[in-house]
């Protein structure tokens, strides 16, 4: 028995780009997966630490001998690198010419909202979710205003900034912050940051810059104002004509399924893309991908590759002990639920840098963060392994589709027993409601379900609640 607890963005790289010209320098074939190998010549890579053995970045497991590391513009060596960074890797074939860690803002935190997950840092909102790797606390609860934190992580459309990794960390240097130049007045040298006035007039190199322009700022915050001791305007992914190219982020604009932006840079898919994950039809903004390909003269990626990391409408929890492990199907069961990792999956275990899919044992404690793809497939973004000294077990995702009764529901297949006097429920914001204001709320006859937490034991497939909390309303 277990119990259970619980803008569009940037510029464009380009103003006016012909369809014939982006279909004219298309190469060849079905879409190659620059994880499965074969890259050759140089290729630049965004995306985020999935773990290490080398470092494995993309789906792509890098060797690092020579290359070089920095962290923050710092010289480093590949230990000081963290499963969940986000980082720019140009490499020749699969051996790293350099990795960079460039995080997207340092500072104190400002506010905490317990409520929706986010907290705000340098003026930035930054969204925590099921799957950000957390360094230094456990929780949204262990954090306090004036913590200083680092975020790593990926602009959405609003500009928020949707962290992949948060260490707490006291500072040793100054501040920075990353985004898009508003209000700029070059008389008195001044712009805002989503919110955060910058005064740069102390910085004699500052290079020309204007609104709409994704800049890094460096120095030191006084009275709310960061005062600047370096302005780089910098390309969010670096994209180098002609060469192979994976990158990962949110698409923070659309024109159509076939042209859209990701992380600030422009992506073109035809008719040879392969989709992974989901569907051509479900690319659309704030949707988070991994676009694989080979980008053109233009600027433009075009796409051999994209893969869905993220569905938001059947993002998953999971938390409890493993009863199963699959090496020929890449899966994990836990609570019955058969969760598929792959490439693109986070491995994460504070005690073992080397953990991965095949250190998975029966009876380890997961941390799995996920959803659920066009297929059906329970798909891993993240899974963290966890020694906790008294274990708790959480189980949230969409609601099955016609599994209501008067005293139960189903998540992912598992039956959710509601029953018990002493069951407590909430809405989105955390308010106390009553079980029928909870029936009356959620709505099974749709796909997908509402998504709903629960907490309790868990005995014979079946979870008898203590706690329920509604996520989202779909």
């Amino acid at each position: 028995m277990l119990n259970v607890s619980l803008k569009s963005g940037w510029k464009s790289f380009m103003v006016v780009l012909l369809a014939l010209g982006l279909l004219g320098s298309c190469s060849g074939g079905s879409g190659g997966d620059i994880a499965g190998g074969g890259i050759s010549g140089t290729g630049v890579y965004n995306g985020v630490i999935t773990g290490f053995g080398s470092v494995f970045v993309n789906g792509v497991e890098f060797s690092t001998t020579g290359a070089a590391i920095t962290a923050n513009d710092a010289g480093v060596t590949e230990a000081d690198l963290e499963v969940g960074m986000k980082v720019r890797v140009e490499a020749s074939g699969t051996s790293a010419l350099s990795v960079a860690f460039d995080p997207e803002v340092i500072g104190p935190v400002q506010a905490i909202d317990t409520v929706n997950d986010q907290i705000v840092v340098m003026g930035q909102t930054v969204l925590i979710q099921g799957t950000t790797i957390l360094k230094g606390f456990g929780s949204i609860l262990g954090l306090v205003a004036g913590d200083t934190v680092i975020v790593s992580g990926f602009f959405d459309a609003a500009g928020n900034i949707r962290a992949v990794f948060i260490e707490l960390k006291p500072l040793t240097s100054g501040e920075e912050v990353k985004g898009l130049v508003s209000a700029f007045d070059a008389v008195s040298r001044t712009f805002v940051i989503n919110g955060l006035s910058v005064d740069y007039s102390g910085v004699t190199d500052a290079p020309q810059f204007q609104n709409g322009d994704f800049v890094e700022v460096k120095g030191t915050l006084s009275a709310g104002t960061l005062v600047a001791s370096s302005v780089e305007v910098e390309d969010p992914v670096g994209a180098l004509p002609g060469n192979e190219m994976a990158v990962e982020g949110i698409v923070t604009s659309r024109t159509s399924v076939n042209d859209f932006e990701v992380n600030g840079l422009r992506v073109y898919a035809d008719d040879r893309t392969v989709y992974e994950n989901g569907l051509q039809g479900d690319v659309a903004v704030n949707v988070l991908l991994e676009v694989e390909g080979t980008v053109n003269d233009a600027g433009v990626l075009l796409a051999e590759k994209v893969e869905f990391l993220s569905h938001e409408e059947t993002e998953i929890g999971i938390e409890g002990a493993v009863e199963q492990v699959d090496p020929q199907n890449s899966t994990v069961t836990v609570f019955g639920i058969e969760i598929t990792v792959n490439s693109s999956t986070i491995f994460n275990d504070e005690l073992d840098r080397s953990f991965s899919f095949d250190g998975i044992r029966v009876d380890d404690h997961l941390e799995v963060g996920g959803f659920v793809d066009d297929s059906g497939r329970v798909v891993a973004v993240k899974v963290e392994r966890e020694y906790p000294s008294e274990p708790e077990y959480s189980l949230s995702g969409p609601v099955d589709v016609g599994s209501e009764s008067a005293s139960s529901f189903s998540i992912l297949g598992v039956e959710v027993d509601v029953s018990s006097q002493g069951v407590t429920f909430e809405d989105e914001s955390d308010n106390a409601i009553t079980a029928d204001d909870f029936f009356a709320l959620i709505d099974d006859t749709k796909a997908p379900g509402d998504i709903v937490e629960v907490s309790g034991v868990y005995q014979g497939g079946v979870i008898v609640a203590d706690e329920v909390e509604i996520e989202r309303i779909n």
